[in-house]
């Protein structure tokens, strides 16, 4: 039951933190839709970004009606924020080197934080995946042989001489 609650909780804590960070990623791109003249569209990436992950945490309760809708709207808007993860990243980091860069700072600096805050929650996410992965494969190997105990080495005289 303690696994259950610690799950629930920690979605939870993801939930709300993605949409405060979701709120804020459109008042901050709405505020300043004109003052990045170097890259115009970093505001529009914050807002595009903001309200489609309000509308994804919107639609989880999708899943309770159908597994299969949910499926697949879930992979039509995961396949355009991905895309729109990739233009961002364009447009944000590309004029990283430019001074002055032209662009309001607090825009500038949210939308770079916001993107290396979601390479690191991928980074972390795809460590994770391969864990586990690894895991479940040394513990198929285990469950294949049949056998959960360490594997009996054969000694030889010398070595039984020693363990004596």
């Amino acid at each position: 039951m303690g696994e259950i609650s610690t799950t629930s909780g920690s979605q939870l804590f993801s939930v709300l933190l993605w949409t405060a960070l979701s709120i804020a990623m459109i008042i901050i791109g709405s505020m300043h839709v004109d003052n990045c003249p170097i890259e115009p569209k970093i505001p529009i990436y914050l807002i595009v970004a903001g309200v489609f992950h309000l509308v994804a945490f919107a639609l989880l309760p999708l899943k309770l009606v159908g597994d299969r809708l949910a499926y697949a709207i879930e992979s039509v808007m995961a396949l355009f924020s991905f895309c729109w993860f990739i233009a961002g990243s364009v447009w944000v980091f590309r004029i990283y080197q430019e001074n002055p860069r032209r662009c309001n700072d607090l825009v500038y600096k949210f939308a770079f934080g916001i993107l290396i805050f979601e390479y690191i929650f991928l980074a972390f996410l795809v460590a994770v995946i391969c864990l586990c992965t690894c895991c479940a494969g040394f513990l198929g190997v285990i469950v294949a042989n049949g056998n959960t105990e360490t594997p009996v080495r054969d000694h030889s005289p010398v070595d039984v001489e020693a363990l004596k």
